[in-house]
């Protein structure tokens, strides 16, 4: 019994500490020293340097990343009934005139799609197709980086 009274204080004990959605304080970076008077003390990660005893090159990533994007690819290809060919097919029936740009076969939420970049002199489209039966199940045309920027600024006047 007294066993059991323990185990139960020591179960009260760490839920009331919040142990289990804290995990953030349990593993902060410790406190660092810095030389400047205002400088965080625990700031975010990207303030720190690291550097691990393996040096890997920025090509020796690429390639990895590359390859790792290939065997995703041809692990899905054997579910998409609709090929690439197809599906530029429709994207290009979509808009005739424009070059793709880029397609890959994606996922959206378990959904197996085809992801293009359609360009012609002055817009860019990304178009979802469907990687089952060819369909277009999204077209929206891209906003410039200048329409981003801009979006919803106040245009001014000639007297400003």
């Amino acid at each position: 019994m007294k066993r059991w009274f323990l185990t139960a204080a020591a179960a009260a004990c760490l839920l009331s500490t919040g142990w289990w959605q804290a995990p953030a304080r349990v593993l902060a970076a410790p406190a660092v020293e810095s030389a400047e008077p205002n400088a965080p003390v625990n700031g975010p990660s990207h303030q720190f340097e690291i550097h691990s005893s393996v040096q890997v090159s920025r090509e020796t990533l690429r390639e990895a990343y590359q390859a790792s994007h290939d065997a995703y690819t041809k692990k899905l290809q054997k579910y998409a009934k609709c090929t690439e060919a197809q599906a530029r097919k429709s994207v290009m029936a979509e808009h005739p005139g424009c070059k793709i740009e880029d397609i890959q076969l994606r996922n959206i939420r378990t959904n197996l799609v085809y992801m293009a970049i359609a360009r012609d002199d002055e817009d860019k489209y990304l178009v979802i197709v469907d990687a089952g039966n060819g369909n277009i199940l999204l077209d929206r045309r891209i906003p410039t980086h200048h329409e981003r920027v801009f979006a919803g600024a106040p245009v001014p006047s000639r007297n400003e």
